[in-house]
């Protein structure tokens, strides 16, 4: 039973209690918790208050909804900073996480006007799309999308990609590599075509983040990543690659 006679809210201390379970392994990971019933049974609040934290916990990942079946506890999130040298291949590596990417779309297009305004580019020049799904431990963690002009990967191909990563292969045919990003983090439901690539829920929360990233002073690649909100948990700064 939780004390209202405390200087804290009924809810907070409901969150503490239930958290301390996840976080302690008491609920283990994939672990259906009670029902909402049991526990306002168990602790002694309104069904109102055990909503609000579940609620709570659910939008900060560590509790995940499903429609007919219940409330589950979710899959470790990996929690990363964006700092001065960041590379979150590097940090995972480090955590012992396998890290990889799967290769969805190579394909050079004529610029659209957007970005023909993001990279100061002509109507009549070129960009290269690069699609592509990131793996961790062997579970689709990120869609994303790089948009890259195409002088700067000239003479390259899918393989080069696939094999060095996109930073090296962009360094490698143009002689720069990217120097300051600077990301845009929000929550959104992700696109149904996407849910499909990442194997999760249609209109799944997940995180987006958008990516302006620059060399010598000129937009060299444009980002977007749907990363999956059950996942990852970002802090976020704008960093420079060295």
């Amino acid at each position: 039973m939780l004390d209202s006679s405390l200087p804290v809210s009924l809810q907070f201390q409901l969150r503490t209690q239930l958290l301390e379970k996840i976080q302690s392994g008491e609920w283990a990971v994939g672990q259906l918790i009670p029902s909402e019933r049991d526990l306002c049974d168990e602790y002694g609040v309104s069904r109102i208050t055990v909503r609000e934290v579940l609620g709570s916990l659910t939008q900060s990942g560590y509790l995940v909804r499903k429609q007919g079946k219940g409330t589950f506890v979710a899959e470790e999130k990996i929690e990363y900073t964006m700092t001065s040298d960041y590379s979150l291949g590097r940090e995972l590596k480090a955590k012992g996480f396998e890290d990889r990417f799967i290769l969805l779309k190579y394909s050079t297009e004529v610029c659209s006007p957007n970005y023909q305004m993001i990279f100061g580019l002509s109507a009549n020049e070129y960009v290269v799309e690069v699609i592509r799904i990131r793996v961790v431990n062997g579970k689709n963690y990120a869609w994303e999308k790089s948009v890259v002009p195409a002088k700067y990967l000239m003479n390259a191909c899918a393989d080069d990609v696939d094999k060095n990563g996109l930073y090296p292969t962009i360094q490698k045919c143009s002689n720069i590599y990217p120097e300051v990003a600077e990301d845009l983090i929000e929550s959104v439901n992700c696109p149904n075509l996407i849910a499909q690539a990442l194997g999760i829920e249609k209109n799944a929360a997940v995180t987006l983040v958008t990516r302006t990233t620059k060399a010598r002073g000129v937009c060299v690649e444009y980002c977007t990543s749907y990363l999956n909100g059950q996942r990852y948990m970002c802090k976020h700064q704008i960093h420079k690659r060295m």
